[in-house]
């Protein structure tokens, strides 16, 4: 009987953490282009951005299709609302570098894939890179 009361609880306990992950913010953005998250790619589209906990983020497509998750790398500990994403870009492939504050400061960022790495560097001597801003709702 404790077992079973003890698996109840558990249970309601992991019901509670998912509805209050998913009660945390969540904004919408839509994104002009083909992007990568790590090493997974998102064909362009409208997203929505859903923290889940202070490191973890996950990327969903409106019709829920496609999906990633994020993990930050470093975290600035601003409580200030995810305003702008950040992607790198080498040519025309785009990778979620990372989220900014309402005041443009990094809030969180993600470390490049191996598959970043290997672009960016054939990419170098195209002299082909840049940066992509895009503002939340």
């Amino acid at each position: 009987m404790k077992r079973i009361v003890a698996i109840a609880f558990l249970a309601s306990t992991m019901g509670a953490a998912v509805s209050t992950a998913a009660a945390q913010g969540t904004s919408t953005v839509n994104i002009p282009f083909a992007f990568h998250v790590g090493s997974t790619l998102m064909p362009a589209g409208v997203y929505r951005v859903q923290s889940l906990d202070q490191r973890v983020f996950r990327l969903y497509s409106e019709d829920r299709d496609r999906s990633a998750l994020a993990l930050a790398t470093t975290t600035s500990g601003s409580t200030a609302p995810a305003k702008k994403l950040v992607f790198n870009r080498y040519g025309n492939h785009y990778f979620l570098s990372a989220i900014l504050d309402t005041r443009g400061e990094c809030e969180k960022s993600f470390a490049p894939s191996k598959l970043e790495r290997t672009i960016r560097t054939e990419e170098a001597s195209l002299g082909d890179e840049g940066r992509a801003l895009l503002a939340l709702k």
